[in-house]
């Protein structure tokens, strides 16, 4: 299993890494720089020891340790990226591999790369899953997306959601959770401060509608739009956080009047699933992987970015009237993990001689 940046991903990675070791599965984590959070038992082999915010820099150190030496004895390969499969390309004979599609990186790469370097990812796209096993999207719009653009893996495509842990699911909303009804509403921006996932127009909603005056935006997250965010948001009451681990996210949430997304693209947003879990609404943009809030009652829909002042003054009667809020359990990896395992079992068995 490959992991890089925090984030969403990088989630995804810890959380069916913990169900597997539980289920008394090994694991080995090859990695782009350092984790401290892996759980117990599981193995990290960086592939390079510090982060390299470059994919494409990374896949070369990613490739020079791809060596049958280091894959002998691993029973499968977990990729999170088409691309990072370029680097296993050199190898004729592989392990089974399964790929986890978080939406669709084409647009991601051309706004933040350049058309070039989209074109480059493309190349590499086509030829990874031409050969990996199994690919699974997060949700119904990336599996829809990428199996019209490659109509030869639709037999190859599952749609399994992300998911949270079980333990979010233990630690019920308590009582005195949730925002002081004397005080102006606080909403959370959680995730990569990059250029797609739009955090400017997170800002200018939250703090420039008459509805929210008063209003607050706690900032979470790291990435290279953070300097320009920060003087964007000069003189306003937006406050940068920085990273925060599991523990300090719930309780940011627990207090929260609601998560905002306002992303370009996404594909299951985790962490709308880790605020639902702790009683925190989400508000976000129609098409951005979150539609499933509306259809269950946990929280608004904004049509476009425009909308979002608007969707956030609906969001904040929510909570403070005792809307439940609460993640369901098909998004829990004791729901997830087995489905995955599923897929495990079936790659293993094509490749069978």
């Amino acid at each position: 299993m490959g992991m890089g940046t925090p984030g969403g991903t990088r989630s995804y990675v810890l959380g069916l890494s913990r169900f597997l070791v539980e289920n008394r599965f090994g694991v080995e984590l090859i990695t782009n720089g350092r984790v401290d959070e892996a759980p117990e038992g599981c193995a990290v082999r960086p592939a390079r020891l510090d982060y390299m915010p470059s994919s494409f820099r990374f896949h070369r150190n990613l490739r020079r340790w791809a060596t049958l030496a280091n894959l002998t004895g691993v029973d499968l390969i977990h990729f999170q990226r088409p691309d990072d499969f370029a680097a296993f390309l050199h190898l004729n004979k592989l392990p089974p591999t399964v790929c986890t599609l978080h939406g669709d990186p084409w647009s991601g790469v051309r706004r933040r790369r350049g058309k070039l370097l989209e074109l480059a990812y493309r190349r590499l796209e086509r030829k990874a899953l031409r050969r990996i096993g199994a690919i699974v999207a997060v949700d119904s719009a990336t599996a829809e997306v990428y199996s019209k653009r490659y109509p030869l893996i639709a037999d190859r495509l599952h749609i399994i959601p992300n998911a949270v842990d079980d333990s979010f699911i233990a630690e019920e909303v308590r009582s005195g959770d949730g925002p002081s009804p004397a005080q102006p509403p606080v909403f959370v921006f959680a995730g990569r401060l990059s250029v797609e996932k739009r955090v400017d127009r997170i800002i200018a909603a939250v703090t420039g509608y008459p509805a929210l005056r008063g209003a607050k935006l706690v900032i979470a997250g790291a990435g290279p739009e953070e300097e320009r965010l920060r003087r964007f948001a000069n003189g306003l009451p937006v406050e940068f956080v920085g990273q925060l681990n599991r523990r300090e996210l719930s309780a940011l949430y627990r207090r929260a009047d609601a998560l905002v997304i306002a992303s370009e693209f996404e594909g299951l947003p985790t962490v709308a699933l880790e605020a639902v879990a702790v009683g925190c609404p989400v508000v976000a943009l129609e098409g951005s992987g979150a539609d499933w809030i509306r259809r269950d009652g946990l929280g608004i829909l904004a049509p476009s970015p425009g909308g979002l002042s608007e969707a956030l003054a609906a969001a904040v009667p929510l909570r403070r009237q005792g809307a439940s809020i609460h993640v369901p359990s098909k998004y829990t990896w004791s729901s997830v993990g087995p489905q995955i395992l599923d897929v495990y079992r079936r790659v293993r068995e094509e490749v069978k001689p």
